[in-house]
């Protein structure tokens, strides 16, 4: 399996993981018995700071996201290589 070295990026997504997370669990305390939907109302009556908040953690949370996958395509793709230059040095 391939190493991926982990990155401080990492605790940046549990954070942010932590956050958004605290927020909906705010809003189904809230909104619980609300006809639309705890997510729906939250998002609706939040005022605008605390919304513009849960979003930059939303995007902060894709953009770690794939982050993640440019470290798992290089981690494979040195796997590849290491392993297509052992073929090469038993080939000689």
């Amino acid at each position: 399996m391939a190493k991926i070295e982990v990155k401080s990026y990492f605790y940046d997504l549990i954070h942010c993981k932590d956050k958004i997370n605290a927020t909906f669990a705010k809003w189904d305390e809230q909104y619980g018995n609300d006809e639309r939907g705890a997510l729906v109302a939250g998002i609706r009556d939040c005022p605008d700071s605390e919304l513009v908040a849960l979003l930059i953690n939303v995007q902060r949370l894709a953009a770690g996201y794939e982050q993640i996958q440019e470290s798992v395509t290089q981690a494979e793709q040195a796997e590849v290589e290491a392993a297509m230059s052992d073929e090469d040095d038993e080939d000689e």
